[in-house]
Formats: C-alpha cells, structure tokens, sequence
C-alpha cells in the first residue's frame, strides 16, 4: 500500500471516519505519555498499543512502523506549536512585540508538552522542524531592521530551545532566562 512521502503514516483515506480519527488521536496521546514516561529512545509499538489498549494491528492501519509514528508525533508537536504562537500573536504586525509574544507561546507550549523533551533536544541537535520558526523570527527581526536576521533567528530560536529544555527538566517558567531572552531581542 502506498504510504505518505513525508511521514511514512498510511494514506488519510484510511483514517477519515470519526473513529478512525479518534483512534490515531488516542495512539498519538498514548505515544506522548510513554515518550513522557520512558523517553523517546524507548518508545515502543508494544508500548503504544498497551498504553492506548488497542490491538498492534489497529496502530499499522494508521502508521507504517515506529518511525513513521514518531515522525508523526513530531508534525502534532510541531503542529500544536504553529497554532499556539499563531493564536498568541494575532494579527500583530511584525516586529519585537510579535517576536516576543511567539517565543513565549513557544516557550509555554514546550514546557506543557512534558512528552517532547526528547523532540525539542532532537530540534536543538539536527535544526530537525526548526525552519518554519527560524523564518518567522527571522521575518520579525527584519521588520525590527536587524542586519544579519538569518544568523541572528536561528540563535535566537537555538536560545529559545534551550530555555524549553531547561523549563522541561526544572518543570517551571525561567524567569530570568526568559527575562534575558527579551533583553536580547530588546537591545539587538
């Protein structure tokens, strides 16, 4: 059967019933707490299906295999992100007050998605996902007249990932690095 180029998962013609999208959502969110729990590097198919109390078949009818699952927690991830910071900016025009209010959606979403630790480590390592928000700040540092906004967002958003990281382990807003992060934008 023909899969889905980018994530592997089979084609959405398989998963368009209600039930069918109840089911992926429910091995999504099943996904998200062994990921929390175990970690990525030891999520399972098994351990999946187990946590959603579906049969394995029922996880290969929406996913060709544990990569592609996670590929698709990813895009969920990277998803939930887009509409977070989209919601928490509006119809802002461009500049540092947009800037800012994206990157502490982004930061509040990382920190209530306790299950993407490992993803936001696997974005701070390989840039993996990282581009659609490196071309947002970049967009709103130009706007802010920033000379060298390509090489400034990716920093930008490299600091970014490292306070969500930091926030993941201590379980609580940084104040002072969020404070820093602001600081940084303000002055640029």
């Amino acid at each position: 059967m023909p899969t889905n180029a980018d994530t592997g998962s089979r084609p959405a013609r398989l998963a368009v019933t209600p039930l069918g999208l109840r089911t992926r959502e429910a091995l999504l969110q099943a996904g998200r707490v062994v990921a929390e729990r175990d970690g990525l590097g030891e999520l399972s198919v098994a351990g999946v299906v187990k946590q959603a109390g579906v049969a394995k078949g029922t996880f290969y009818v929406h996913f060709t295999d544990r990569e592609a699952f996670v590929g698709a927690l990813r895009e969920d991830f990277q998803a939930r992100v887009a509409e977070r910071v989209a919601r928490a900016v509006g119809d802002m025009a461009p500049g540092a007050e947009r800037l800012l209010g994206g990157l502490m959606a982004y930061l509040d979403v990382c920190l209530a998605e306790r299950a993407v630790k490992a993803l936001i480590r696997e974005q701070r390592a390989d840039g993996g996902g990282r581009a659609p928000l490196v071309a947002q700040v970049e967009a709103n540092l130009r706007a802010m007249g920033w000379r060298d906004a390509p090489h400034a967002a990716r920093l930008i958003v490299a600091m970014a990932a490292e306070i969500a990281l930091s926030e993941q382990e201590s379980a609580s807003k940084q104040h002072g690095a969020r404070r820093w992060l602001r600081r940084f934008i303000q002055r640029g």
